[in-house]
């Protein structure tokens, strides 16, 4: 819900039924590795999709964990996140256009 609630258009991501994961992805195809750097500097973690595979194929995607956390938790942790990606976007720096 809080992704639904919180992040821009420019994210598409799964609507699980169960599991611990959601994987996301970034429509403007940049990479997800510097948002990374800066959701880490915002205490916000989430796995590059990159890491995924051999090579390095799904560059603009990233899994989120929802298994380990207070909804409460989810909520800020998905308000910073799009906060980074809207002030990226409109910043125009060259890592999420």
């Amino acid at each position: 819900a809080a992704l639904t609630t919180y992040m821009p258009d420019q994210v598409q991501f799964t609507k699980p039924e169960g599991g611990m994961f959601i994987w996301a992805t970034l429509t403007s195809n940049e990479s997800t590795m510097t948002l990374f750097k800066s959701a880490i500097e915002q205490g916000v973690a989430f796995v590059p999709g990159e890491a995924f595979y051999a090579f390095g194929e799904s560059h603009n995607s990233m899994r989120l964990n929802f298994s380990n956390s207070h909804v409460d938790l989810i909520n800020e942790g998905v308000k910073r996140l799009a906060s980074l990606i809207n002030n990226e976007r409109l910043e125009g720096r060259s890592s999420i256009a």
